[in-house]
């Protein structure tokens, strides 16, 4: 008890987590649940521990429009037909793992308006839950993630007006600070999502596993 009392004391602070990710980068919605499962297992042990996560945009094609294109046919002419079909099969094998449902029907479209959304959602609280539904519209439900109907659509799953979200995607509120924010991940060297950086301190790339967050939880929470 000498060790434990202190050692939760020091647990309960709050653990910032920032997360640079792109909304149609399925290793991203992979992080997302493992961290989640990390946080989870964390606060098991540490019930007082608490975690201000923020998420910031980037792009993994910036040569994407508004203009919708097959997610197959794009990654087939980026990784070629036989690679990209390797690709979608161990994305699919490892989505049923964390219980995602990965399907690359549909199409892919420019990420910057998602991103507008996901910065118009945190200003109410939201952040996090619209992220998860941009996830799930894209990867799972073979939405359009740069049609803004449907993005305002998202919106009202988790609450917020459809109707304001729809009016704000369609002017340029939030493009350029989308755009800055971008811009600064890429001069800090980030070139892949997911990328976690906790406490200001340990930063690492990738979907790591439950294991190697909660690692970085207890060396960020003891100082």
């Amino acid at each position: 008890m000498q060790y434990s009392r202190p050692f939760i004391r020091k647990m309960s602070s709050t653990i910032k987590i920032d997360i640079v990710s792109d909304t149609i980068c399925p290793w991203c919605f992979v992080g997302k649940r493992r961290l989640e499962k990390a946080i989870k297992n964390y606060q098991t042990v540490n019930p007082g521990a608490k975690f201000d996560i923020n998420w910031y945009p980037f792009e993994l094609d910036p040569t994407l429009t508004r203009e919708p294109v097959s997610k197959v046919e794009r990654y087939a002419s980026k990784f070629g037909a036989a690679r990209s079909k390797q690709i979608i099969e161990h994305m699919k094998s490892i989505g049923k793992e964390e219980g995602i449902n990965f399907d690359y029907g549909g199409v892919t479209a420019s990420t910057i308006d998602s991103h507008r959304l996901v910065e118009w959602a945190k200003e109410q609280g939201k952040q996090d839950e619209v992220i998860e539904e941009l996830f799930k519209l894209y990867f799972e439900e073979t939405g359009n993630i740069g049609d803004l109907e449907q993005l305002a659509g998202v919106a009202e799953r988790i609450g917020l007006s459809k109707e304001n979200a729809l009016e704000y995607l369609k002017s340029d509120k939030g493009v350029k600070s989308v755009k800055e924010k971008i811009y600064k991940s890429q001069v800090e060297g980030i070139n892949g999502v997911p990328n976690f950086t906790i406490q200001d301190k340990y930063t690492f790339s990738g979907a790591q596993p439950p294991e190697a967050f909660f690692n970085v939880f207890q060396k960020a929470a003891s100082g």
